[in-house]
């Protein structure tokens, strides 16, 4: 499929948009854009988007690269992947499209720009624009609802695609998509970082680790390529098959693939603490864009008094500073107390639902997202009021503040 729809910015710049059934079937001029956005970044790859449709969105959900472009010279200078359905739960039987999102959030929405663009808010609203038309050249369009995520709306490109959709005429609803803990560490080193953990942690990691060198034979392996992957991944299956983790979220065949897949691509730490040539703890990292992934960690019930899990984490921090350089590190989303111990900083990931009121599903959607739960908030608190209804009780909050002493125990 390579269909296109011109559309007219002013008097001066003109533009298409091209719509393409995939990555394979882009110009050369487009693919080098997208090998220009791959370079040392995974979650930029075709692969990468192959494997999120494969193993989650399978079926009826379809691929659809959209290109903006300069109408003469067909140079690209926008292009962004979409999964295209009618399935969507906020609003079943909805022209959608989505972003091409692992449910774990390894890397915000992709927004492809060729590098000297300049203006990327006013090429992004274009674009935004043209999914809000009816267009005879370009399939499923007008859409009813765009489901753009994860976003940082804190940063430059989350704000950036915020106006662009109110430019563009969507009705947007923000909602809250994960909690995140992570860590800017340019120029750190190891022994910087150590230094800032607290007293608590400094000290059992550096008992922990002496007492297993005391106790007997204490091995701890690093696998960065597919050489011994196989032996890695069935001490990584043991431990998981041991531990306390869901065998689903560590073994499942998209977690195994996920892991073979990154090992072919040079991205993959997968490291392995052995105790008397017993695997104890496993854990599977992720290192692209400058970024250090904490994906999976674990360790066999056999040796939680020992704190294998501890060590570990510390000699994988160690490696992603010391010889990958990481930028960042990243310990995934979720609110668990002990990734407070390691990492400093944290900041919710959110998702938004775009309501396109030219169409009639957008409009009907968009008022019931949007306007429904204000209304279904008032009518609760004036059945409260009237001692119609019990108040809910305050949510329990976890994970806001890093418990240090619990984290020794991860």
């Amino acid at each position: 499929m390579n269909k296109v729809s011109h559309l007219a910015q002013g008097q001066v710049d003109m533009y298409r948009i091209r719509c393409y059934d995939g990555f394979a079937g882009l110009p050369a001029a487009h693919r080098s854009l997208v090998d220009g956005a791959r370079q040392g970044d995974f979650f930029g790859d075709p692969e990468w988007f192959a494997h999120v449709m494969q193993h989650f969105y399978p079926g009826a959900h379809q691929v659809r690269v959209y290109a903006l472009e300069r109408a003469g010279s067909g140079e690209p200078l926008l292009l962004m992947p979409f999964r295209a359905c009618l399935i969507d739960y906020a609003a079943f039987g909805s022209r959608t499209l989505g972003s091409i999102s692992h449910p774990e959030n390894y890397a915000t929405l992709a927004m492809i720009f060729a590098p000297d663009v300049t203006d990327r808010e006013h090429l992004l609203t274009c674009l935004l624009r043209s999914f809000r038309k009816n267009s005879d050249a370009l399939p499923g369009l007008p859409v009813d609802m765009l489901r753009l995520w994860p976003v940082d709306t804190a940063s430059d490109a989350g704000r950036m695609l915020r106006r662009a959709l109110g430019k563009a005429g969507f009705w947007t609803q923000v909602y809250a998509n994960s909690y995140n803990r992570y860590e800017d560490t340019v120029g750190l080193s190891y022994d910087a970082y150590f230094a800032q953990r607290s007293a608590n942690l400094r000290y059992s990691v550096r008992r922990r680790q002496r007492a297993l060198e005391k106790a007997g034979k204490l091995e701890l392996a690093l696998y960065d390529g597919t050489e011994g992957l196989d032996e890695a991944i069935a001490d990584y299956t043991a431990v998981s098959l041991g531990s306390w983790k869901d065998e689903e979220s560590m073994i499942s065949d998209d977690m195994i693939a996920m892991i073979r897949l990154t090992a072919a691509n040079g991205c993959m730490r997968l490291g392995i603490l052995r105790f008397d040539g017993v695997p104890a703890a496993a854990q599977f990292w992720i290192v692209a864009g400058g970024v250090g992934h904490c994906s999976r960690l674990a360790y066999h019930e056999d040796f939680k008094q020992q704190a294998v899990g501890v060590v570990l984490t510390n000699f994988m921090i160690s490696h992603v500073l010391e010889d990958d350089h990481v930028d960042r590190i990243d310990f995934g989303y979720g609110e668990e107390d002990y990734k407070g111990g390691w990492m400093k900083d944290a900041r919710d990931y959110f998702g938004f639902l775009a309501f396109n009121p030219s169409t009639r599903w957008g409009l009907r959607h968009g008022l019931k997202n949007i306007l429904g739960r204000p209304v279904k908030r008032l009518i609760k608190a004036a059945l409260v009021a009237m001692r119609l209804r019990q108040p809910e009780p305050a949510a329990l909050k976890h994970g806001r503040r890093g418990s240090e002493s619990r984290a020794v125990n991860r």
